[in-house]
């Protein structure tokens, strides 16, 4: 008898039986597994995420001003939704961290400030901390147009700093080889602070006439602060006019 001939396999299905069955740092397997989850492609959406375009690192997505997000829930804009339905799974995807920056963390965290989804911005303040290589005194001035927007930027930037260092204060470390205490009376673990990038220094307050013209009226007070949640307690916040608590920023 003749010898059987092989069945052409296509390049298309090695791929596939190749990702499959692959193992490397990228976690191909479970990143195609966890896009599956909110993408009908995900393969394709994978490939995607391998193509440094317009570079490698990913743009900010927006920005987005004041009053498209104070007002993204009562206009149905999406923008919250599109940004933070899958980002647990993308947090989690090798290819999807390494194209990730400090400023789109920080930006990330505006836009939940500005929408009133404080609950997500604990995860963010998590995610960042845990991003050893990500330096706060390495984080670049944004230079943002909007006067505003980049007050606001600034003042995160301000609490986030204190976060981190709170969180070092009590023997977590970035690389999480937390140092514990053996007692409670024991003294807290020495650690070296992070600095504060200096750009955030020269940043100005947000100047309420510019406030009046910009956010629907129901967000400022009788003063004319930006109000993004009443009572708010923040010095960092309201060194610039906004009105905000930061309880968020301090979760474990």
């Amino acid at each position: 008898m003749p010898p059987r001939r092989r069945p052409k396999i296509s390049l298309w299905a090695r791929f596939r039986t190749w990702l499959r069955y692959a193992h490397s740092p990228l976690r191909l397997r479970g990143s195609r597994i966890r896009l599956s989850h909110q993408n009908k492609y995900p393969l394709l959406t994978l490939l995607r995420m391998f193509i440094p375009y317009p570079s490698w690192s990913f743009p900010i997505p927006g920005p987005f001003s004041l009053r498209e997000l104070i007002e993204d829930k009562k206009n149905e804009t999406g923008i919250i939704t599109s940004h933070f339905d899958d980002i647990h799974n993308l947090r989690a995807i090798p290819i999807w961290r390494m194209r990730d920056t400090p400023l789109r963390s920080i930006y990330r965290l505006y836009e939940l400030h500005l929408a009133d989804h404080y609950e997500l911005v604990g995860w963010e303040t998590e995610y960042f901390f845990y991003r050893r290589d990500w330096k706060l005194r390495d984080i670049p001035d944004p230079g943002d147009p909007d006067p505003l927007r980049y007050a606001i930027v600034a003042s995160i930037v301000e609490e986030l700093h204190e976060a981190v260092n709170w969180r070092l204060s009590l023997g977590l470390r970035r690389n999480r080889e937390h140092v514990y205490r053996e007692e409670d009376g024991d003294p807290w673990p020495p650690f070296t602070p992070e600095e504060l990038p200096g750009w955030t220094k020269k940043v100005a307050p947000a100047d309420k006439d510019l406030l009046r013209l910009s956010v629907p009226p129901e967000s400022l007070d009788a003063e004319g602060n930006l109000v993004l949640e009443a009572n708010g307690k923040s010095p960092n916040f309201a060194r610039r006019n906004i009105i905000t608590n930061s309880g968020w920023f301090y979760t474990i």
